[in-house]
């Protein structure tokens, strides 16, 4: 068998298992999906509308998919391949791991392009599909609007940021707060709690250690108060949510980050400079998750050379291991996205790179 047949033969394998492990990370990524379905069918909701409710959630499912799946499918196929003797036997007629890779990489490389366009148009389309389409259902309240650690519109008057919620208590509260034509009220707040009214159709906020500046257009300067009640009302009428950056597709977040000033024109330099954070963050992220499908090939062939396990339940347990170490890595990152300064929207970029570049050194140590 010459080394091209052998190429598209590992290539081919390794589609194929892809394919298989693609429908069962795809599942079991939906299973909560899947449930909630099954909740809102026996509560009498119409079939209709949760089926497109289901059907708008696969491509968030498929986005964690498609890496997770690249993985499995390097440790068994590769695994399998050392287990039988065939990378060895290659390797004595002169074939370098590089040239037995070879196929694969390319497929995993379709893969990529594939997850970029997912990741930056199709994904976000669908989880704002899928919210106004619970908010229509009315399975979104008031508080599930309420996003903790960035900045959003709740309405396009009031845009809030939340540091911190547990439940019912929020911290560290900032508020803009348009409502009144001519005047952009900031509201900042140390605590405070929130909570529904008028059976769930509004939001109301009671905020302690407050400072509002201006507080009116007959007081325009700075006043500090113990107590501040707030309500935002209809907010929960059917069919309304506001949409936020998961909203958007990345060629709008790029359009909203060269307007950034004037589309935020309320903020301060301070926390336009959070938002700033926020949106970069999102567009590296969607980039940095479609690249890490190779990334994990990448450290998931020598591995596989190395497990001699024919086991397939190792290889998946393995897989769940190293795309658990990675994707915490992410979540490490993503956790400075309130810290301008240590550019998070580059870190995100850390655990790619270095997964790949370990890797990169453990296929040439085996080559």
């Amino acid at each position: 068998m010459g080394s091209r047949t052998l190429d598209r033969y590992i290539g081919l394998d390794f589609l194929m298992t892809f394919v298989m492990a693609m429908v069962f990370v795809t599942f079991a990524t939906s299973i909560g999906a899947v449930f909630k379905v099954m909740d809102l069918i026996a509560r009498g909701m119409p079939w209709a509308p949760v089926v497109r409710l289901f059907l708008y959630s696969m491509p968030t499912s498929i986005v964690m998919a498609i890496p997770l799946g690249c993985l499995v499918s390097c440790l068994l196929i590769y695994g399998r391949l050392s287990d039988d003797g065939e990378v060895m036997a290659m390797q004595t007629l002169g074939l370098g791991l590089g040239t037995i890779i070879r196929s694969t990489l390319l497929v995993v490389g379709g893969l990529v392009v594939l997850s970029l366009y997912i990741n930056h148009e199709v994904e976000p389309r669908a989880h704002l599909a899928r919210r106004t389409e619970q908010a229509r259902m009315r399975s979104v309240s008031p508080l599930d609007m309420i996003e903790e650690g960035r900045f959003f519109r709740i309405i396009p008057e009031l845009t809030m940021y939340i540091g911190h919620r547990d439940e019912d208590l929020i911290r560290d509260v900032r508020i803009y707060d348009s409502r009144e034509a001519g005047l952009i009220r900031e509201i900042h707040a140390h605590h405070g709690r929130v909570y529904e009214t008028a059976e769930g159709q509004n939001l109301s906020m009671d905020l302690i250690d407050v400072r509002i500046n201006p507080f009116s257009k007959d007081v325009p300067k700075t006043v500090y108060v113990k107590e501040w009640a707030l309500e935002i009302e209809e907010l929960g009428k059917q069919g309304h949510y506001q949409p936020d950056e998961e909203d958007a597709a990345s060629t709008e977040l790029w359009t909203t980050l060269r307007n950034l000033r004037s589309v935020y024109a309320e903020l301060d330099a301070r926390d336009l400079a959070l938002k700033r954070s926020f949106i970069l963050f999102e567009i590296n992220r969607r980039s940095a998750m479609a690249f890490s499908s190779l990334a994990l090939v990448l450290i998931g062939i020598p591995l596989g050379v190395h497990s001699h396990r024919k086991s397939t339940g190792m290889g998946v347990a393995l897989s769940l291991v190293i795309f658990l170490a990675f994707y915490m890595s992410t979540l490490l990152t993503q956790s400075l996205v309130t810290v301008p300064a240590a550019q998070p929207h580059l870190l995100i970029w850390l655990p790619v790179s270095l997964f790949a570049a370990l890797g990169l050194r453990l296929i040439r140590r085996k080559d």
